[in-house]
């Protein structure tokens, strides 16, 4: 058995689609039919069924597709350790993240690294969801993940890197808090949010505050990007409390208000599968 079957097969069996693997995988579909015929005759019963509108699992290949999740991620781990303890061996690390984490915190984390000549190449990608983000950590898309994984339950090696205060974020002009330099709870909590979706840390941990409080955080509108969130605020067309890291995407026309009594703080944690990946990212910080 090859692990490039495992992969393409793999592959193959989540996106449910031969078409879609072959062009994933950079091969030709007659190629990636073989090696999942190659991987059935090794394993010795029919793994997928094919059909005009895709391929389905059978039972053994369920069962393989679950297995093949745990080979996978110890075979990178294992090539990622050896190449780690050979002298000038070269990190290959990805990491995902929120879009926020991905696009301001991570890269300023590894930007002095890389011009220090660290031997290392690190891709990073970005997220909406704990699922998706936890899902690629166990098929082993992802190497590490940064985010405030409290209250989450996996299997993964967890290490706190910072904390974060939430924010209420305001146009300059906003008649009721643009010319406040800190809010309390009481003053904001029946307004009326710009607010990112549900499945990420500053959804769940919001909602968290307003529920503990007994009451409930109403939402204007949800969009995917916190960036898109400044926007409508630059527009003074709404507020958001957000966390602290985007303070420093903010121009003249809003400002960051301290919201004095608010409890909850995002605590955002390095994950990974394997302890040596884990310190050395931490090395970095």
């Amino acid at each position: 058995m090859r692990i490039e079957w495992l992969e393409s097969f793999q592959l193959t069996a989540e996106l449910k689609s031969l078409t879609k693997a072959s062009e994933s995988l950079h091969i030709s579909q007659p190629a990636l039919s073989k090696q999942i015929r190659n991987l059935e005759d090794d394993i010795g019963a029919q793994l997928l069924l094919r059909s005009s509108s895709g391929v389905t699992l059978t039972p053994s290949g369920q069962i393989l597709l679950e297995r093949s999740r745990k080979i996978i991620g110890e075979v990178n781990t294992m090539r990622r350790e050896i190449a780690l303890s050979v002298d000038g061996g070269k990190a290959d690390l990805t990491i995902g993240s929120w879009p926020s984490v991905s696009t301001i915190y991570v890269p300023t984390l590894i930007a002095g690294k890389l011009q220090a000549g660290m031997n290392l190449e690190i891709k990073i990608r970005v997220y909406y969801t704990f699922f998706e983000l936890l899902t690629n950590m166990e098929n082993g898309t992802l190497d590490a993940i940064f985010m405030d994984d409290r209250g989450m339950k996996h299997p993964f090696h967890t290490t706190p890197v910072f904390m974060e205060d939430f924010l209420l974020f305001v146009n300059v002009n906003h008649p009721l808090f643009g010319n406040k330099e800190n809010v309390f709870f009481d003053e904001i909590k029946d307004e009326t949010f710009v607010m990112l979706p549900e499945g990420c840390d500053v959804r769940f941990l919001v909602e968290k505050e307003f529920a503990i409080r007994g009451q409930k955080l109403h939402i204007a509108l949800e969009l995917e990007l916190g960036q898109g969130i400044l926007g409508f605020i630059q527009a003074n067309l709404g507020i958001a409390i957000l966390p602290a890291i985007f303070v420093n995407q903010i121009n003249e026309t809003m400002k960051a208000i301290p919201i004095s009594d608010f409890s909850m703080k995002r605590r955002i944690s390095v994950i990974t599968r394997e302890e040596s990946v884990s310190k050395l990212l931490l090395g970095f910080i």
